[in-house]
């Protein structure tokens, strides 16, 4: 077949005046960007990351740590876990987390991997299928992107813009996939993640991708040393800040707020809700 659904999507939602109004209002996610900053207590997400390498043998990460819980989140409020089309929203029928990573060692050029049910997954399959899927792209030159990075590499700057902008459509808008278009199918998931931690940087936030169609983009910084305040008397802790990229026609204060109170659940209790 020649063309087939690019992502699997439920009936579209009953929304709000003010949801339209939303939607009304701005037509791409480079207008209705809004910014969060998270701040976590990581001392138990460490201590757990270190049990399950011990348990598991597996390579595990505060990246793989951010994305399971990502996931997890989406879930609790499947409402987020939309796309947008036509003035309507429509659910995804599943939770899939993208990664942006380097396809070289250098980190001259970035690709990304996603991981599909991330929330059904236990952390260390997660992590192992991360692992296996950036060794591929960085040993077989990004296999995936590699006939979109191709043609967008023969294209003058200004083309491109065109060029994404109309995949886009037809992806997304349309929810139309062929292999013509030379990216993986549904390429980006529910939400991205990036580690800005391994550039040294404390926090920072990312931008939206338009094209992407992903109403959120989570960059992780670095942990650092910080005194808090804790019943009442001021402690060190390790703190990790979790900057956040939504698109506002989608996502909304409320929203943030039950995002931002599983996030501090997860972190202060990993086994709870990880292990399930």
């Amino acid at each position: 077949m020649l063309f087939s659904r690019n992502v699997e999507l439920g009936r579209p939602l009953r929304i709000s005046s003010w949801r339209k109004v939303a939607i009304g209002t701005w037509r791409s996610c480079g207008d209705p960007s809004v910014y969060s900053v998270v701040e976590l207590e990581a001392e138990r997400a460490l201590e757990y990351l270190e049990r399950k390498k011990q348990e598991t043998g597996e390579r595990l990460t505060l990246t793989h740590f951010v994305g399971k819980a990502v996931a997890l989140v989406i879930a609790s409020h499947p409402e987020i876990n939309c796309l947008l089309r036509f003035g309507k929203l429509y659910p995804r029928k599943h939770v899939d987390i993208f990664f942006q990573v380097a396809s070289d060692k250098a980190g001259k050029d970035l690709s990304g991997t996603t991981i599909r049910f991330a929330d059904r997954k236990p952390i260390a399959e997660f992590a192992r299928e991360m692992h296996g899927n950036v060794r591929t792209i960085r040993e077989q030159g990004d296999p995936g992107f590699k006939k979109m990075k191709k043609t967008m590499g023969g294209l003058p700057g200004w083309a491109s813009r065109y060029v994404l902008g109309l995949a886009g459509f037809i992806m997304y808008t349309l929810n139309l996939w062929s292999p013509l278009l030379g990216s993986p199918k549904d390429p980006f998931g529910s939400a991205m993640v990036t580690n800005i931690g391994s550039l040294g940087l404390d926090f920072g936030f990312a931008p939206l991708v338009p094209y992407s169609r992903v109403p959120m983009l989570i960059a992780v910084g670095n942990i650092r040393d910080q005194a808090i305040v804790r019943d009442g008397k001021v402690v060190p802790a390790k703190i990790l800040r979790i900057c956040i990229t939504i698109d506002h026609r989608l996502i909304d204060g409320m929203h943030g707020s039950l995002m931002s109170k599983t996030l501090h659940a997860v972190f202060a209790n990993p086994a709870q809700y990880l292990d399930t």
